[in-house]
Formats: C-alpha cells, structure tokens, sequence
C-alpha cells in the first residue's frame, strides 16, 4: 500500500517542482535591460520639459539579479538658459519586487529625514520587458526595458 501510494505521489511532486522552478518570476526578470523608449519616443528622449529647460534620456540600462537587487544607470542631458547644458550618469543600487506580473524597483526603506528621496517605479514586466513609471505622478513618464541578449 504505502509503496503504490509513493509511486503515485512521486510523478505528482516531481511536476510541481519542475513547474515552479521554471516559472519563477525572478527567473524571468533577471538580466540586464536597456532603455528603449521614454513616453514611445525612442532613445535619445525627452524625459521632461519645462518652458526653460528639457530634459534628455541619452541611455539607460537597470540590471536586476535572481535575489531581489540591482543597478540602475542612466546617461542624461539637462538643457536650460542662457544655452547652458549639462550631461552626467546617475548609477544607483536599487531592490525590486514582485508580484504576479507586476513589479516594483527602488528602495524598499524609509526616506531620511531632510533627504530628497526618488519614488519607486512601478510596472509590468514580460519575458523579455519591462514597463515602469513613478505611480504617484499621473503624469509620469512611461520607461520601456528591454532585456539585453546575454
């Protein structure tokens, strides 16, 4: 009895654990990805304007491990009055989470007092994509990733 029971239970646990290893989310948003479009407009994009000044993407990349941490870099060029500009790249270590097909990136702690601290960006993410934008500015920008061939 106990023998027929574990040959039945056994083909049963295998397929469980083969199914939930091969689609874990953190599998499938592990990688490194490249900014593609801001808002739809390809790379390099206005990411904000004002009636003095505009704000340039250039590049973009946000790697993400298997554990819930990565990096995220970006090159960018602010243009202001009297034709002033200045570029730079902003590199910071970020966490994710996730949930379903939605996922979370930033910093998952409280902001220091007096500190001027960036929202976390929230959004969906495919096999091969993320969509991510700040969730408490309706007029955010909408961020497209794309995962970068290995």
């Amino acid at each position: 009895m106990r023998l027929s029971c574990l040959k039945a239970c056994l083909p049963i646990l295998a397929l469980t654990l083969a199914c939930s290893d091969s689609t874990s989310p953190t599998h499938l948003v592990s990688g490194t990805y490249v900014l593609e479009t801001v808002n739809g407009q390809g790379i390099p994009a206005i990411f904000s304007a004002g009636q003095a000044d505009t704000s340039f993407m250039l590049s973009a990349t946000l790697s993400l491990d298997g554990a819930g941490y990565g990096l995220r870099s970006e090159h960018w060029r602010y243009v202001f009055p009297p034709n002033q500009v200045q570029e730079g790249t902003f590199t910071m270590p970020v966490e994710y989470r996730i949930d379903g097909d939605n996922i979370t990136v930033g910093s998952f702690q409280p902001c220091p007092a007096n500190a001027l601290c960036e929202g976390n960006k929230f959004g969906k993410f495919t096999s091969t994509t993320l969509t991510l934008s700040y969730a408490t500015n309706s007029t955010s920008p909408i961020f497209l990733y794309r995962l970068a061939p290995n």
